[in-house]
């Protein structure tokens, strides 16, 4: 049976374009080359370049994971030269998919996981590490909900079979659909964002730097042992500051202009640090702050 013709045939029926785009895939030598090239071969509305498409477990370009240092490098050049609208780039198996925007520039995956809202009715599902932008947004409408779920697959996926939720994001570029099974698909994914981005009355770079800015810190790693120990003197310290507390997914601590995560690693002597704000200088000041208590012991 010819898996990969049904496959593609399954994702055209998603497909549904409003103008033709100039579209370049990087599929980092894994799964997803040979579905795109089948899907997209004589699809009038997407002018289609494939880089590293066929499968190779060497991975020669630039490796399976496309938040590696340089990985995305090839494709932010050649969106530029070809004066494409759109560059998406896939990890190894396909589950996971990223976005440059039509100036070359890195798309946040909190902003893609907003992008993909606008195509679902809610409700909606978040990690406790998004972006104030997915956990408060009203998408759709004024009364949209979304749930909070901890990071992975299973808690995600639970969530959104029990809530009967549309859409699923999570920042490290997994994306789910009720549509698929209630599974993260990276095709799937950029098939939703083509087909926003064909909406649009302008270029993505131009909707995306309208957006009201937030400044995030990625996820900074503290070797500590009594992990324990700090967790509960930074919770005393900031409940006492008047701060929303969240035990979902370690210690999440709410103000009104930033928040923070704290994350025990279950296997490494680790504390994850995930802080998000609405300026620079508050998260610059915040990350001193919190780091050094961390720290101080």
């Amino acid at each position: 049976m010819d898996y990969i013709n049904l496959y593609a045939d399954f994702l055209k029926k998603f497909l549904k374009p409003k103008r033709k785009l100039k579209v370049v895939f990087d599929s980092s030598n894994g799964t997803t080359g040979i579905i795109l090239k089948e899907l997209f071969k004589t699809y009038k509305f997407i002018d289609f370049k494939l880089i590293n498409w066929r499968p190779d477990g060497r991975f020669p370009a630039h490796g399976p994971n496309p938040l590696a240092e340089g990985a995305t490098a090839q494709l932010e050049k050649e969106v530029k030269k070809q004066k494409a609208d759109l560059g998406i780039i896939f990890d190894g198996d396909g589950d996971r998919v990223f976005f440059i925007d039509n100036r070359g520039r890195w798309v946040d995956a909190h902003e893609a996981g907003y992008i993909l809202m606008q195509n679902f009715k809610p409700p909606y599902v978040a990690s406790a590490l998004s972006s104030w932008r997915l956990k408060k947004s009203k998408v759709q409408s004024p009364k949209s909900k979304v749930y909070i779920s901890r990071v992975g697959h299973y808690f995600f996926k639970q969530i959104m079979r029990k809530k009967n939720a549309s859409f699923g994001a999570e920042h490290s570029g997994h994306y789910y659909f009720r549509d698929f099974f209630y599974c993260d698909a990276g095709i799937f994914a950029a098939i939703s964002i083509i087909n926003f981005v064909s909406g649009l009355k302008t270029d993505l770079a131009s909707w995306l730097d309208k957006l009201p800015k937030y400044y995030r810190s990625g996820e900074i790693n503290f070797k500590i042992k009594d992990k324990k120990e700090v967790l509960k003197k930074i919770e005393k310290i900031y409940k006492n500051q008047g701060a929303k507390i969240s035990k979902l997914d370690g210690l999440t601590m709410e103000f009104s202009d930033y928040w923070f995560n704290l994350r025990p690693s279950n296997t490494e002597d680790l504390l994850r640090l995930n802080m998000e704000s609405v300026s620079q200088e508050i998260l610059d000041k915040k990350l001193e702050e919190i780091k050094g208590l961390i720290l101080e012991d």
